[in-house]
């Protein structure tokens, strides 16, 4: 087995190479005889880039992206440099615990062509990002637009990928999407394996709530129509509403107690002019990504490497 180790690194300078030693000793208790490191720096501003290139050593390897976008699009930069047989994907802030590789290398040996590493638990986080996390991706298991099954993304953090799973997202180029969604899309046999995650050593974290709700929007726009489907259902629930509101209004004025115009004109206008708008806005979510997948940019470039890596 030749493992590829691709590690998205944004900012990690005081925990990489910490970092690189712990897989190095998950990597010599797993028995795999044959690894390379492909360190991904997301445009860090410190000197992330420059401490991996130092190490001078012929399985360690360091591309630098012309711009951040992400910890998703630095692994996916990675991805399309490895060459093992399989490939561990997993950050560089050391709170993942490689430990774990032997046995997610073996549930690989017996099959599985991706192997999830799930936290035990995420009772350390605030409770509005666990939440938040365990609603949305509970929501998506209901509605069937996930097609993994028995695996809770909710505690996903790294993963084993097979080579064919690394080729088969390489085959996907879309831009707008989310790296989970498109591994679960795709629908390899999987597994996973448990473990305590580990305090952070250095820094902070760079998933703020913020980037946790985008990346939730680009996994429902870029794999569902779900939102259109929300859209179809409000738009009949008005006009039913709508409908049965003007026989109201209509008995009322024959019966001879017409209602006030203006407050009920009002809040419909209102109501109205707001779903419309909503509704105007996710349309022209799926508008602008499709005109951004149309530009064919490419997902990142290289701004320098210590390999032949090129632009993507």
């Amino acid at each position: 087995m030749k493992l590829s180790i691709v590690i998205p690194a944004y900012n990690e300078a005081n925990s990489i190479e910490r970092t690189i030693r712990d897989i190095r000793e998950a990597v010599s208790r797993s028995g795999v005889k044959e690894c390379e490191f492909i360190v991904v720096d997301d445009h860090s501003e410190d000197s992330t880039f420059e401490l991996v290139k130092g190490m001078g050593e012929k399985n360690i390897n360091s591309i630098r992206l012309s711009r951040r976008g992400g910890s998703h699009t630095a692994i996916r930069a990675g991805l399309r440099h490895s060459r093992g047989d399989a490939t561990l994907c997993i950050s560089a802030d050391g709170q993942e615990d490689p430990g774990v590789l032997a046995e997610m290398a073996g549930k690989w040996k017996a099959g599985a062509k991706i192997v999830w590493a799930l936290r035990r638990d995420r009772r350390s986080e605030n409770w509005h990002i666990r939440k938040f996390a365990q609603l949305f991706y509970y929501a998506l298991s209901f509605l069937g637009e996930s097609q993994e099954r028995g695996i809770d993304f909710s505690r996903a953090d790294f993963f084993l990928l097979d080579s064919r799973v690394v080729k088969s997202i390489n085959a996907c180029s879309e831009k707008n999407t989310s790296l989970f969604g498109l591994i679960g899309w795709l629908g390899f046999g999987s597994d996973f394996v448990e473990y305590d995650r580990r305090p952070r050593a250095a820094g902070k974290t760079k998933w703020s709530f913020r980037r946790r709700v985008r990346l939730a929007k680009d996994w429902i726009i870029a794999f569902s129509g779900l939102p259109l489907k929300i859209m179809s259902a409000i738009g009949m629930f008005i006009a039913v509403f709508g409908f049965i509101y003007g026989l109201y209004l209509v008995i009322n004025y024959m019966v001879g107690s017409p209602s006030p115009g203006w407050s009920s004109i009002m809040v419909a206008i209102f109501i109205l002019g707001g779903v419309q708008m909503m509704m105007l806005g996710i349309i022209g979510e799926y508008l602008w990504r499709n005109l951004d997948e149309s530009r064919k940019r490419p997902l990142y470039f290289i701004e320098a490497s210590t390999t032949n890596a090129e632009t993507d």
